[in-house]
């Protein structure tokens, strides 16, 4: 049973953006990787793909894997030069979660990788905590090189208030630079902790104060 549920990575081609090509990778199932082999960290599958082009020949796949030995998730991260075969690099997670009491002490997951400069990678994250099951937060950690990571002390963006349609969480983040070194945040934005059933899409923007600091984006 545990076969039929495994995720793996798949790749598509498209010249329109509206009509896509499978292209069938050198997993059997077709997948471009595989999840790891019974014992490994990301032994249960690879889960939230994204792709940076962090320069040329040099195309990396951050993911994400609920760690078999923790009941934890964690995230991965996967090299190619061509687009087509890919490596892991090495055989453990490169960023886990925090410890004991901290905010993502209960899992890490949907990494969004920027490159904003040469020696500057940020990774927008789902975290968890264990003092609150099911409600994701946004957090931002920042790398020189984008494999170790230095993690933040508190979210960058929390659950709505009690009554906002997003109260029971935030998380799937996707980063976009912006001019004059801002940052515009989408997110998956969630009425129940833990239930993505009716989740919708929100919008924040970095304040001018600090760019990993972030305000929700509201109707007029």
């Amino acid at each position: 049973a545990a076969a039929t549920t495994t995720t793996r990575p798949g790749l598509a081609f498209s010249q329109d953006g509206r009509n896509w090509a499978r292209f069938e990778g050198e997993h059997h199932t077709g997948a471009v990787f595989d999840r790891g082999e019974d014992g490994a960290w990301d032994a249960r599958g690879v889960r939230d793909p994204k792709v940076l082009l962090a320069g040329p020949r040099d195309i990396r796949v951050y993911y994400a894997s609920i760690d078999a030995r923790t009941g934890k998730s964690a995230v991965g991260l996967a090299l190619t030069a061509d687009g087509f075969a890919y490596s892991k690099r090495g055989s453990e997670a490169i960023f886990g979660p925090g410890p004991s009491g901290s905010f993502d002490d209960a899992g890490v997951a949907a990494p969004c990788v920027v490159r904003l400069g040469r020696d500057e990678f940020i990774m927008f994250y789902e975290a968890y905590s264990s003092s609150a099951p099911g409600v994701a937060s946004v957090a931002v950690a920042t790398s020189r090189d984008g494999v170790s990571w230095t993690r933040p002390s508190a979210p960058a963006l929390e659950a709505g208030a009690a009554g906002a349609w997003d109260q029971g969480g935030v998380g799937k983040p996707y980063a976009v630079p912006m001019a004059g070194d801002r940052i515009r945040l989408y997110y998956e934005g969630r009425a129940a902790a833990g239930d993505e059933r009716g989740a919708g899409v929100g919008v924040a923007l970095s304040t001018d104060a600090d760019r990993f600091v972030f305000a929700r984006r509201t109707s007029d």
